[in-house]
């Protein structure tokens, strides 16, 4: 006879760390170090998961020792009462898990137990993406990609921030005309209102309504400044000193070598910054890290690294011009219309 989830026991006890702060006590189906689906009851008061029965969409295996217990990183996915208990495999050794994700314990003290973000940008994360503003009024980056079956939207929060909010993948349509073009998010000014839904279980039911788009366009649009964005230590800018707008690059978390590499952050970089590897020396003794300095940039061909030929490749980089490298932490006025 087939079981339902509503038939399920829950012998084992864990623990379960949300994304906004509160360790809580789960219920489990099973061990879920096993390769089989486990099932989880969670109660109330656990942070942005509400109260229910969920199952592993994906899990992987952090820790597991025979006196400290188990950790286990997962995916959850709700289950309604009157659906089949599956026993396929969803341990996956191979999964790409971030810091999005959810871990479970055995015992309450394995957890890190860091702060919960307070806005988006306490984690790295690029702010030329996606944002979104959600019906609080609250930003934060997200992901999004066409459902072609649908005509619609598949939409999630980029960063532990906005997961720690809206904690699924959600399906959209426009509020308006309900089918999403295929660019209709690619343009630098791309705005859409999107009716959001969440599968709760048994069906997709209505979540929110959010407004989509570019953080320009978000920022004209918005009834009220939107919160200041902060980089941290992940994204810095370099502004020519000659004059011409300020560029962000990443590439400044703990640099091993005696030059920093510059990773290119906007979706359009200026001619000088194009095909080539830049780089920049590390601070001298006499300065800090941190603070704002200037600096020779300097770049190689990506095409002379390519090449075949040993001598092309051993050229030295040259030098592109002299930049001021702002501080650790600066954002420009009206930087989200830059690049």
């Amino acid at each position: 006879m087939t079981q339902t989830v509503a038939e399920l026991d829950f012998p084992l006890l864990g623990f379960l760390e949300t994304r906004r702060g509160p360790i809580v006590e789960i219920a489990l189906s099973g061990t879920p170090t096993g390769l089989a689906r486990t099932y989880v009851l969670v109660p109330e008061g656990a942070g942005e998961i509400p109260p229910g029965v969920y199952s592993t969409a994906v899990k992987q295996v952090v820790d597991l020792d025979e006196d400290f217990g188990w950790v286990v990183e997962l995916e959850l996915e709700p289950e309604a009462k009157d659906a089949e208990v599956r026993t396929d495999t969803t341990l996956d050794d191979e999964w790409e898990s971030d810091e999005r994700d959810l871990l479970i314990a055995s015992m309450p003290d394995r957890f890190l137990q860091e702060p919960p973000a307070e806005r988006e940008g306490d984690a790295p994360v690029n702010p030329y993406g996606l944002w979104a503003i959600d019906e609080r009024g609250v930003p934060f980056r997200v992901e999004a990609e066409l459902d072609e079956e649908s005509g619609g939207l598949i939409i999630e929060a980029a960063t532990r921030f906005g997961k720690a909010r809206h904690p699924w993948t959600y399906g959209a349509v426009r509020a308006d005309t309900l089918v999403i073009e295929q660019h209709a998010l690619a343009a630098d000014d791309a705005l859409l209102e999107l009716q959001l839904f969440v599968f709760d279980g048994s069906d997709d039911v209505e979540y929110q309504r959010w407004q989509v788009g570019t953080r320009r366009a978000l920022e004209a649009a918005a009834t009220h400044p939107l919160p200041a964005f902060d980089p941290g230590a992940w994204m810095r800018w370099l502004t020519p000193v000659g004059g011409g707008d300020p560029v962000a690059f990443s590439g400044f978390l703990e640099p091993e070598k005696r030059v920093i590499e510059l990773q290119p952050v906007m979706p359009q970089e200026p001619a000088w910054a194009t095909g080539r590897v830049l780089t920049i020396p590390r601070e001298r003794p006499d300065q800090e890290y941190e603070a704002s300095r200037e600096v020779t940039v300097y770049g190689k061909p990506f095409k002379e690294l390519r090449s075949s030929v040993a001598k092309i490749q051993k050229r030295p980089a040259t030098p592109v011009g002299r930049f001021v490298l702002e501080a650790e932490g600066y954002m420009p006025e009206g930087w989200s219309a830059l690049g």
